[in-house]
């Protein structure tokens, strides 16, 4: 037992960009977003020792407008085993093919469903947030394709969910999973080890963008999935889709229902075709292919 501090907000609008700041910045390790009976959305972040609170007040006014908060806390629980509850609070997944758990869990997975392990007090990349969970679905639909890919790149992977499911359905597939944040990547390698992932299968790499010659050298890629926000993925709409091969998948996500036109028109003007939009609640994954030349 011992003691822990959650930080818990209120917010009207959307929550990813204080999520990555409390993730990011602030060390959290845990994360929880459910909508309340009022429409708004419940934030709360775990700390095992007390944030900072300077810091931590930056981080919400960098990451929020005024007029979205309505309330925030930050309590101190004593004598508590937060990991055991947050366990508790993170049953397994069943998702499309996929079977979701932390090491926690004892049930048996379903016949035939492909195993990802992550553990519960992993901030992102836990399989619950619906951008995580359309990007999955996306890249399920995928083995419909006549030709199975043999490069896949997952941009931004954090804890490399999204890479693991690419390893997962085409093991015969070379896998890339890239993040500008080593830790995220020393938590991704991290997590490819605890699901026997071979590192020549599926290789981890710190890189800003498409900057690191183990990610320019081995492209194009024949799917490319980037669960970011919106900004980055309009900032990145020339880089992605020159680094697609020519009937490659580009699966985006991250971002907002509303934002999702802009998004569209962006890349539509770089010869990408919509070929789905995938909806859950509030956000939004597109799957784009590449327009046949000629």
């Amino acid at each position: 037992m011992t003691d822990y501090w959650c930080f818990r907000a209120v917010l009207s609008g959307q929550t990813l960009p204080l999520e990555t700041g409390l993730e990011v910045v602030m060390g959290a390790e845990a994360l929880s977003v459910e909508k309340t009976d009022s429409g708004n959305h419940l934030l709360q972040a775990w700390f095992d020792q007390e944030p900072q609170s300077t810091l931590l007040d930056e981080v919400v006014s960098r990451s929020v407008q005024p007029e979205q908060i309505i309330e925030t806390q930050l309590i101190c629980h004593q004598n508590r085993d937060w990991l055991a509850e947050n366990r508790r609070a993170f049953p397994p997944l069943h998702l499309g093919p996929f079977w979701i758990y932390g090491s926690h869990v004892q049930q048996n997975r379903p016949a035939g469903s492909l195993p990802l392990l992550v553990e519960a007090a992993q901030a992102f990349g836990s399989g619950t947030h619906p951008t995580t969970q359309t990007c999955l679905l996306a890249l399920a639909d995928q083995r419909k394709a006549t030709n199975r890919p043999r490069r896949i790149l997952d941009m931004g992977c954090g804890s490399a969910i999204l890479a693991m499911a690419a390893q997962r359905l085409f093991p015969a597939a070379d896998i890339f999973a890239v993040d500008n944040d080593p830790v995220s990547v020393r938590t991704a390698i991290e997590n490819r080890r605890k699901n026997q992932i071979s590192p020549a299968k599926m290789r981890a790499v710190v890189s800003e963008g498409f900057a690191a010659r183990d990610i320019s050298r081995n492209g194009p890629y024949d799917v490319i999935l980037a669960n970011i926000l919106a900004g980055p993925l309009r900032r990145m709409a020339a880089d992605l889709t020159s680094n697609l091969a020519p009937r490659g998948k580009l699966i985006l996500s991250g971002l907002l229902g509303s934002q999702a036109r802009q998004i569209i028109g962006d890349y539509q003007a770089r010869q990408m075709v919509l070929d789905h939009r995938r909806d859950q609640g509030e956000w939004c994954c597109l799957v784009f292919s590449k327009c046949r030349r000629g």
